[in-house]
């Protein structure tokens, strides 16, 4: 199964919480619905857009990988 790392990005990255990274990504002109941000930052979701990956790195400042890992 594929996890997402949002949540040990935005700790590494001093972001306290999804309303604080939600103005990240707005203040950059990029778009992710609230709902979104939040199902895949609680690892909620079962399928992820590359437009969504692409926002995520764009907005935290990381490559795809730093993202996302496998795990159980």
């Amino acid at each position: 199964m594929i996890r997402n790392r949002l949540a040990i990005v935005m700790a590494e990255k001093g972001i306290k919480s999804v309303s604080e990274l939600q103005r990240i990504i707005d203040d950059k002109g990029l778009s992710i619905s609230r709902r979104t941000l939040d199902k895949f930052y609680n690892n909620k979701n079962n399928n992820v857009s590359y437009d969504t990956l692409e926002t995520l790195c764009h907005a935290l400042d990381i490559e795809l990988h730093e993202l996302l890992a496998l795990g159980k």
